[in-house]
Order: C-alpha cells, then structure tokens, then sequence
C-alpha cells in the first residue's frame, strides 16, 4: 500500500536519528505534513518480540500522526536454513 510507511527492528531503533533529526523535523516541524502528509498508516514490521520497540513504533506512529499496526515477522526460514547450512544437509 503506498500510503504505508514501514517501519523495522533496525529503523525503529534510530528513528530519532534517521527520520525526525533525517527529514530535519526537529527543527522544521512544518515539513512534517509536506513529508508524511500521504501517509495514513505506520507498520512495524518486528522480527524479535521487544514491548519496548513495540512502544517505540507506536510512538513514531503517533508522533508522524498515522494510524498504528504491528506485524510480526520473525526471521522466517532463517534459522532452518542456518541449520541445515551448518549441519551439510544444504
């Protein structure tokens, strides 16, 4: 959905850095509107169960003023493929 802004483990972590301090919205709040003024929601795609990045991503959701969702991803086959990687079978 192109009015989906994602949001991941790595950019939930430094969204301060990267996005509010990135886009210059610490200092430029009216930019806030002409950069996310076509978003209506915010995913948090997680891969690792962290409430406090589950917090963190709400936050950024309410502070870009976007509906919030999270989904849970996990690493998918990662850790089976690794696995069979490490043992040969692969």
């Amino acid at each position: 959905d192109p009015a989906t802004f994602y949001l991941t483990d790595f950019l939930c972590r430094h969204f301060e850095r990267f996005v509010v301090r990135g886009f210059k919205l610490d200092t430029h709040p009216e930019l806030l509107p002409i950069v996310f003024g076509n978003y209506r929601r915010l995913v948090y795609l997680s891969q690792i169960e962290d409430p406090a990045l589950v917090e963190q991503a709400r936050g950024a959701a309410d502070y870009l003023g976007l509906a919030f969702e999270h989904v849970r991803t996990g690493f998918g086959d990662l850790a089976a493929a690794l696995v069979a990687a490490a043992e040969g079978t692969r």
